[in-house]
């Protein structure tokens, strides 16, 4: 886990509109890193399909999904992905990628994913752990 990636992944966030209760309500980025290089990144937005808001609560783009749709779906093996969530405050928040983003993580076969944790402190899943 490099500092770094977190820090690329915030400004990756603060490139994004925005989203949340109200919108703008906080802002997610990730960042897909391959060694010590970012390959991929990518924020969440609410430019969708606009039935997807009969599928899920979260009827956007969210952050980890961009960045691995970016990559390349067959092109995400063995990488590590950095995600951040940012309040309106520019706060730290809880960015555990939700259950449909994990499942999407360990199909494309990423290794790692480090995200914010409740404590707001870096921590770390192992995608070959999800059931």
């Amino acid at each position: 886990m490099k500092d770094k990636f977190f820090i690329a992944a915030k400004a990756v966030s603060m490139n994004g509109n925005g989203v949340g209760a109200g919108r703008k309500a906080y802002r997610l980025g990730a960042v897909l890193v391959n060694k010590n290089s970012i390959i991929s990144v990518g924020n969440n937005s609410y430019k969708t399909h606009p039935l997807l808001k009969y599928r899920t609560k979260w009827p956007f783009l969210h952050a980890e999904q961009h960045a691995i749709i970016k990559r390349g779906l067959d092109n995400c093996e063995g990488l590590d992905l950095y995600v951040v969530r940012i309040l309106k405050n520019l706060d730290y928040a809880i960015s555990y990628p939700c259950d449909i983003c994990q499942k999407l993580i360990k199909e494309v076969g990423i290794r790692n994913v480090y995200y914010i944790d409740k404590k707001s402190e870096f921590a770390k899943w192992n995608p070959s752990t999800y059931t």
